[in-house]
């Protein structure tokens, strides 16, 4: 399967700090790959670079072949990317709708569509309620309803699970695990039941370094990701 996401050589540093180093790393049209490691990592710095908020030093990422250091943050949605956050970026004073038909507008698209999107991120029972009386997993769900709002070929997904209670994480998988193969997922999370869960990849990436990438049976049994991450006793 030819790679729809490719990051050559990407660095980034903040200071004397090198935040990204040197990071290669490809994502396949339809999989589900799972970055972890520790906090402070670098995870969401990378994200941010490529949707284009965080400009690398050097590097270079290119989706389905086109190079995207150039392209706006817009832009880049347009080609298919879309991104959530570790805390959701919506519109408290707005209902769960009124926010995906926000997005839709932004698309060109109908708002028709709204409760399409709503249901796929199982918001639909709470589609005209305010955002400012959501729970915070139900404005994690719909956050995922805006971004699939925007139709799009790949999902970066920012811990996803953060603040999430059992039931809810539980829920969330599911969402997610009803998506796979629709669009290719970049996950970042902390949450190893979930990444087991979903996870067809995981690059490990420790002080801005990836240390290792395999199936989920790989890294789980890698010494030094094992010494590193997952031996340390973080979830």
């Amino acid at each position: 399967m030819s790679a729809l996401l490719v990051i050559d050589d990407l660095t980034k540093n903040f200071g004397g700090l090198r935040v990204t180093d040197h990071v290669c790393l490809d994502l396949r049209a339809g999989e589900v790959h799972a970055l972890i490691g520790p906090n402070g990592a670098g995870k969401t710095t990378l994200i941010s670079q490529i949707m284009g908020e965080l400009a690398p030093d050097s590097g270079a990422i290119h989706l389905d072949g086109v190079p995207l250091g150039s392209l706006s943050q817009a832009a880049r949605v347009k080609r298919g990317l879309a991104r959530t956050f570790q805390v959701p970026q919506v519109l408290g004073e707005y209902t769960a709708r009124d926010n995906v038909v926000a997005a839709l507008y932004a698309r060109g698209a109908s708002a028709n569509e709204a409760d399409q999107h709503l249901a796929r991120a199982a918001m639909s029972a709470r589609a005209d309620v305010r955002v400012s009386d959501l729970s915070h997993g139900e404005r994690k769900q719909l956050e995922l309803a805006i971004a699939l709002a925007t139709r799009p070929r790949m999902l970066l997904l920012d811990e996803p699970m953060a603040g999430l209670g059992p039931v809810e994480s539980t829920q969330m998988i599911s969402i997610l695990q009803g998506l796979r193969g629709e669009m290719a997922m970049l996950l970042v999370e902390h949450d190893m039941k979930a990444v087991f869960a979903l996870a067809d990849r995981i690059s490990v990436l420790v002080y801005g370094a990836i240390i290792a990438s395999g199936t989920p049976q790989e890294i789980q049994n890698d010494p030094r990701v094992r010494e590193a991450y997952l031996g340390t006793g973080e979830d």
